[in-house]
């Protein structure tokens, strides 16, 4: 589609212009049988549409399979396994995709492939880990783990003015040369650091904050990341933009909180993190292709995945246009 762009346009057509004539273009090259009978039925349910059905000259080919499962993560665990048995079987990797409606989606399938060892690629979009707000969440977490070492210095400049803080370069320049001198870390230095005013009093309650937390050993990694972000004021900073990009962080956010809750130690989810964000999402040919369904028109592949065809996630609570959805599925 393209900018300004409606569907009405196609369908007022023949009211506009009463003498123009209509050829269907019903043949389809690229779908086998069974396929296309799927998409009719789905498409038939749009009652102002212009009518026509599709056929193919390919033959049925393979049934479509509907499995249902009781949870997200066990549906990503059987998509996995499947990918895992086809490519046993012969099956390249690049010629299987997993096609989702949003983005967001993505995190459940990304991580049934990282433990079932299957390389992947995101098409048109990071991944799960690599992503602004996850990665913010995970250097808070590196930050309130090892307040004192050297080593958190990069989680430091990375959310020391998330949200702002007056925190500026010639700030934080001062900052960098008074632990350099002294040899402690960035967090360290901040209160052994002249600033201005502003700058003073919102970084040393950043860091008492991330003190305190980190000193929490009671606290799940997920529990301690949920209060590094409400108390240090991320959450605010974004419940404050009204912007889509805005609540897709918040969505992602969610999503790393509840990975988070499986584990006790933060090393063993940076470790995780860090496997996520390797070689398995690199780009290349031999990799499943992981891609949205507005991403995966017009392309073609011979094992297709097709997750969260459910109430709230495909149609979404928010979709404008239940015809729209139908001519996407």
């Amino acid at each position: 589609s393209w900018r300004g762009a409606k569907i009405g346009f196609i369908r007022g057509f023949s009211k506009e212009f009463p003498d123009a004539q209509t050829f269907k273009l019903e043949e389809n090259f690229r779908s086998t049988g069974h396929i296309l009978d799927a998409s009719n039925a789905i498409i038939a349910q749009d009652q102002s549409r212009i009518p026509k059905t599709l056929y193919t000259r390919k033959g049925a080919g393979q049934p479509v399979e509907v499995l249902q499962f009781s949870y997200m993560s066990e549906e990503a665990d059987a998509i996995a396994a499947e990918i895992g048995r086809r490519a046993a079987s012969g099956c390249a990797w690049h010629d299987i995709a997993v096609i989702y409606r949003q983005n967001r989606l993505s995190r459940a399938i990304e991580e049934a492939l990282i433990q079932a060892r299957v390389p992947y690629e995101i098409v048109g979009d990071v991944g799960f880990y690599q992503r602004v707000a996850v990665k913010d969440a995970l250097a808070l977490l590196s930050l309130a783990a090892r307040p004192d070492d050297r080593q958190s210095d990069e989680a430091f400049r990375r959310v020391a003015n998330k949200p702002t803080r007056g925190l500026g370069v010639k700030g934080l320049g001062a900052i960098e040369l008074r632990a350099r001198d002294q040899d402690i870390s960035l967090l360290a230095a901040v209160s052994e650091t002249r600033l201005s005013q502003k700058a003073a009093a919102a970084l040393r309650e950043f860091e008492r904050v991330v003190r305190e937390i980190g000193a929490q050993e009671d606290l799940t990694v997920g529990d301690r990341m949920r209060l590094l972000l409400e108390d240090t004021g991320y959450y605010d900073m974004l419940r404050a933009d009204d912007s889509d990009e805005a609540a897709t962080q918040m969505e992602n956010l969610a999503e790393l909180a509840d990975v988070a809750d499986r584990y006790r130690k933060i090393d063993h989810l940076m470790e995780h993190a860090s496997l996520a964000s390797g070689a398995p999402g690199e780009k290349g040919k031999e990799r499943v292709q992981l891609l949205t369904m507005h991403r995966a028109k017009g392309l073609e592949f011979r094992h297709v995945f097709l997750p969260a065809w459910e109430d709230n996630l495909f149609p979404g609570t928010n979709a404008r246009n239940l015809d729209e959805e139908r001519r996407l599925a």
